[in-house]
């Protein structure tokens, strides 16, 4: 069999499928207010959960200043006091924010990524070969915070990046007819490969960062470099399990496409790989 770039599906039709072991959608955060002081900036910014499916960034905010503009978002409890939560902007829909929130040590990573629009996905990946820019169009920034500082001048504590996953080989089941399997070669990419599934016998290797949240729970990321998506999931390695969204541009229909979901996953194997001289 020829694999041919028509087999590789659009995100549209590849998001079907993929929750059927996602964790459920949680209310916990509703009603609550945390204040987000970035690192590197004295700037607190308020994140108010006014309840289950809505709430507001800003710096004058609280659950009694509900503003015009809110935003519709999700949150998946992944371990006690630790949340993944996620949403579309209203005013800017190729734009993104995911939070993975720990609420007992304080620690909050929240990443917004930007995927182009379709009139600027022409720059292809040969390209872009030996120009010294990103392997993928989709842009990410990544900003660790301190929740609820108790002054002005307290320490953030970042959630840090970790080559715990690296070498690892992991099968991830999202339905009985989406299989996946990871495997994490490096701080900086890992192979993705479908084994059951509308992309079964296709894989590819992308662009990722890893963070570690808490004791065998990690936030991992990654940006395709050929169509102009971006993923993250929060892997719980004491449950086997993950859950997370996928975020992009859906070519066929031009639309902007986001949707959460979640895998069992199975442990396959390790390689121990020599340490990379720099």
């Amino acid at each position: 069999m020829i694999y041919q770039a028509k087999n590789w599906v659009d995100l549209g039709e590849w998001g079907k499928g993929m929750n059927e072991f996602k964790l459920p959608a949680s209310d916990d955060l509703a009603g609550k207010e945390l204040a987000l002081r970035v690192e590197g900036s004295d700037e607190i910014n308020k994140c108010v959960f006014f309840h289950a499916k809505a709430l507001a960034w800003g710096t004058d905010l609280s659950l009694k200043k509900r503003p015009q503009e809110v935003e519709t978002y999700e949150a998946i409890r992944i371990a006690p006091d630790i949340y993944f939560v996620d949403f579309v902007k209203n005013t800017k829909p190729n734009v993104s924010i995911s939070m993975a929130l720990d609420l007992n040590t304080r620690k909050a990573t929240v990443i917004t990524a930007t995927v182009p629009e379709k009139a600027n996905i022409n720059f292809s990946f040969v390209n872009r070969l030996g120009k010294g820019v990103d392997l993928s169009t989709t842009k990410i920034e990544i900003q660790h915070a301190i929740i609820n500082p108790s002054s002005p001048n307290e320490p953030v504590y970042v959630h840090e990046r970790t080559l715990d996953l690296i070498g690892k080989r992991i099968q991830y089941t999202y339905s009985h007819h989406r299989v996946y399997e990871h495997i994490y070669l490096n701080d900086r990419f890992y192979t993705w490969h479908c084994l059951v599934g509308a992309e079964a016998g296709l894989a590819d290797t992308e662009v990722c960062d890893y963070f570690k949240i808490a004791p065998d729970i990690y936030l991992f990321t990654w940006r395709e470099k050929i169509m102009p998506t971006f993923g993250l999931v929060v892997i719980n390695l004491k449950e086997m399990r993950s859950n997370g969204k996928t975020f992009g541009l859906d070519i066929s229909s031009g639309k902007y496409i986001n949707f959460t979901m979640g895998a069992l996953a199975e442990f396959l194997n390790e390689t121990k790989y020599p340490k990379r001289e720099n």
